[in-house]
Order: structure tokens, then sequence, then C-alpha cells
């Protein structure tokens, strides 16, 4: 597990550098008029084509995506400099952004003996770098040293090729975390769905607290926190309990702490858990195509947010009536596609 921790560290810095250049060009064109189709094609470009590349991944294609993503994060960087078509610099940032993802997400779990704390490490390092890139644009810090930034990360993403150790494929037959008397394709579709909701969901939490630069951070790191330890405790004490915690221990909290930082906090951390989560369900029924997995998280992460660029609940009271239905929901479908927790074996001495 110690290199598997690793690599989940060195991916956690990856994804967090990559995410400080997107959040970073995104922000910049935040003023823009058309700024929620900058959004929607940068969301429909980095998050759907991920289970295409994680397909060619899977099937044996040697192409190192994570320094191809890399490649393009860069070029979008100096033809924003160059000030280029907009668009096509958002274009070519988020494949860049994609492919990343891909990779990092492919080779943590297959590093990986049936474990989730290094994917889900790696996953954290984005809540981390979209708070930072956002800052870096609003202080307006020069394109120049965020470039010199976003090419770091080359570095960890060789020290992490040379890390791996072979395919994985054993690794990848110890993920077992869906109840196997279930066919695959309806545990998948579920859980897909309960990362839409969630995705959904989330643009409703009440965060009225949340009024300065510092309380943004703090917003964003307990998300970060939450997504690994979703797979810190999944590992730990077993996907059912961890779904339990993220869905329903999480509910009071949300509700009652729009008013109050510490109490949202604790609740947003623990609603971030369910990533982990989805994704240990999903690669325990594609173990041998951890690519095509984490692809179907993504476009659950799509569909759920899509519906934020046409319309918003706006009101308070209809927002936790949703959110506490739907984690309901949530709670009940995941019970029902995790794996039960096996009896611990007690010696006769």
């Amino acid at each position: 597990m110690k290199r598997a921790n690793t690599l989940g560290g060195l991916y956690f810095l990856i994804h967090f550098l990559v995410e400080i250049t997107s959040f970073y060009v995104l922000t910049c064109y935040t003023p823009s008029r058309y700024v929620w189709i900058i959004m929607f094609i940068y969301d429909f470009a980095a998050f759907v084509p991920q289970g295409l590349f994680g397909y060619l991944r899977d099937k044996g294609i040697y192409v190192n995506f994570a320094l191809c993503g890399t490649a393009l994060t860069t070029l979008s960087l100096l033809l924003m400099i160059f000030q280029s078509n907009v668009f096509l610099i958002i274009t070519v940032l988020s494949i860049g952004n994609c492919l990343v993802h891909v990779h990092g997400a492919e080779l943590t779990l297959r590093a990986s003996p049936g474990k989730m704390t290094p994917s889900a490490v790696f996953v954290s390092g984005g809540s981390f770098g979209l708070v930072t890139g956002k800052l870096l644009s609003l202080h307006n810090v020069a394109a120049p040293w965020v470039l010199a930034l976003n090419v770091l990360t080359v570095a960890p993403i060789l020290i992490a090729e040379k890390l791996k150790a072979g395919e994985g494929s054993e690794n990848l037959r110890q993920y077992n975390f869906s109840d196997t008397k279930l066919n695959a394709a309806s545990v998948i579709a579920l859980a897909t769905f309960v990362v839409a909701v969630r995705a959904f969901m989330g643009y409703g939490i009440p965060t009225s607290w949340n009024k300065t630069e510092l309380q943004t951070v703090m917003l964003y790191c307990f998300m970060g926190i939450g997504k690994a330890m979703g797979g810190v405790l999944t590992d730990a004490i077993g996907i059912r309990k961890t779904a339990v915690i993220s869905t329903l221990g999480a509910l009071p909290f949300l509700l009652f702490g729009s008013e109050v930082m510490t109490v949202s906090l604790v609740g947003i951390a623990f609603f971030s858990m369910t990533m982990a989560i989805t994704l240990a369900l999903i690669v325990s029924r594609l173990q041998s195509s951890p690519g095509v997995a984490f692809g179907f998280t993504t476009i659950g992460l799509f569909l759920g947010t899509a519906p934020m660029f046409f319309f918003r609940v706006r009101s308070m009271l209809a927002n936790c009536i949703i959110i506490s239905v739907l984690s309901v929901l949530c709670l009940f479908i995941l019970c029902f596609i995790c794996a039960k927790s096996k009896p611990k074996k007690t010696e006769l001495k």
C-alpha cells in the first residue's frame, strides 16, 4: 500500500496544479457575457469524454494522458496570453483537464489492492486547486506565473510513472464493494444516478455564512477533506457505514448550518464523501475497466450540474426539502447496492 499511497499523494498534487490552471482561466472569463456558455462547454468537454479516454487506457493504449493533458493546459494559457479565441481556449483547457483526470484515476485504482484511499486522495486535490485558481485570478496574478506552476506538473507525473508497477490486474480484482447478487448494469446505473443527484444537491446547500474569501477557502478545503475521507472511511469501517455518514449523517449539519460555518463545514465534508463510495461501487463491477468506471462518475457529475445552467431553486425552504428527500433516496439506493459487511471471525481457543 505504501507505493499506492505515494501515487495517490503525487496525483493529489497533479490534480491540485491542473485545477489551479483550469479555474484561473475560467475565472478570468467570468465577466464575459458568454460566461454560462463558457462554463457549459468546459463542464461538457472536461467531464463527458473521460469514459471514452478511459476506455482507450483500459484497452492498453500506450499514451501518457497526464503529460498530454498538461501540454494542452499549458497551450490554453499561452493562447490566453496571446488573446486567442475564448472558445478555443476553453476547449483546449477542458480536454487537457479531462486527460489528466483519466490518467490519475486509472493509475491510482490499478496501483491499490482493492483500497479506495489513494484514488480518493487524488480526487480531493481538485477542490484545493479550484479555490486557489479562483483566488489567483481574482487577485490579478499574471498568467506567466500560473504557466510556470502548470509546467511544474510534469515533475510529479514523471515520478508517478517511475513508481507504478505492472498493470495492476490482481489489485483491480480486489475491489468488491457492491452486492454481487445484483447485476452489474443495475449497480452502475444506480451509482451513476446517485452521483448526478448529489451533484444537483450541491448547488442547493444553504451557505449564507459564506461571505469572505477565507470562508470560501474553508468551504472548498472541507469539501476536499471530505472527498479524501470518503476513501479512508470506506477502507476503514466499510462502504455501508460510510454511505450512512455521507447521506443521513450529513443532513442535519447541512440543514442547520446555514448561518453557522463550523456546523455547515462538517456537513459539507460528510456530503463530499459520496464520490469515493460511488466510484468504489462502479469499479467493483468493472474491475478490468477502471478508466471507464471513473468515466461513469464524471458523466453523473455533468448530468447533475447541467440543470443549473438553465434553472435554480432560489427558495431556501424548497432547497432544504429537496436535500432531505434526495438524501434519504440516496441512502436507500446505496444501502441496496453496497455489499453487506461480513461478520468478523472469532478464533476459538
